[in-house]
């Protein structure tokens, strides 16, 4: 994590914000959890395990944000907030090495503040008023999801790595935007077919994203391998060269 005294700052005020919000929801919450809760919270957690490196950006992007958008579109606070932060945290359990609590607590915050976000674009009365379709009001929504989500770690990266806020930020986005699109189109057909949203429905999508899972995995797995030929060969060129 971080060794700069002002991204430190960040991080603080990131997990203070998220750990307050969540916190708040869970306090008012005014039912208990339903069996479609645990069954999100479930599979969420199997997708959150599911994921990928980015190239050239610090962290990884794992497959379980449709399942994050329907439960803001379609759960209480406090359930949305808690599928939210819950399967981060599990995306954030490294394999072998130790958890890096504050890392672990920045993400977590971040997706709590990026679900309060997309609940509060979903349900608001002025957008309801414009856009009567849950399908796309979702799709707004999921913008106001990456911009909140993406925003503060691009922040936290250019502050550790001495890089511009814009640059990485821009960096991130193509690399997830592709996924974003796809993510919101399931969760709003997700709506669309299913006028309410039961157990079931998370089972029929985590099949769907493994294959995204999968294809990412391929995708990013082959991009490597052709930068390190490429690499290999200009090494190779450099080398002949000097020789010569």
């Amino acid at each position: 994590m971080p060794k700069s005294f002002s991204a430190r700052i960040f991080v603080a005020l990131i997990v203070i914000s998220g750990l307050l919000v969540l916190g708040d929801a869970v306090l008012n919450a005014k039912s208990i959890p339903t069996p479609r809760f645990a069954a999100f919270l479930l599979v969420a957690c199997v997708a959150a395990r599911l994921k990928v490196k980015l190239p050239g950006v610090t962290g990884t992007m794992s497959v379980n944000l449709p399942f994050i958008l329907v439960a803001a579109a379609q759960m209480n606070t406090a359930e949305a907030l808690a599928v939210g932060f819950i399967s981060t945290f599990f995306q954030c359990l490294p394999k072998g090495k130790k958890l890096n609590l504050m890392q672990a607590a920045f993400n977590c915050s971040a997706i709590t503040l990026a679900v309060e976000v997309t609940r509060l674009i979903y349900s608001a009365p002025s957008l309801a008023s414009v856009v009567s379709s849950p399908s796309l009001r979702l799709a707004v929504a999921a913008a106001g999801y990456a911009l909140a989500n993406t925003v503060p770690v691009a922040i936290v990266i250019a502050l550790t790595e001495a890089a511009t806020v814009l640059r990485t930020w821009l960096e991130m986005l193509q690399l997830s935007f592709p996924y974003l699109v796809a993510s919101a189109g399931i969760a709003g057909l997700t709506l669309t077919l299913a006028q309410e949203i039961g157990w079931q429905v998370p089972l029929a999508v985590l099949p769907i994203m493994v294959g995204i899972f999968q294809s990412y995995r391929r995708y990013f797995a082959a991009a490597a391998f052709s930068a390190a030929e490429n690499m290999r060969m200009e090494t190779s060129h450099a080398t002949a060269g000097a020789n010569a």
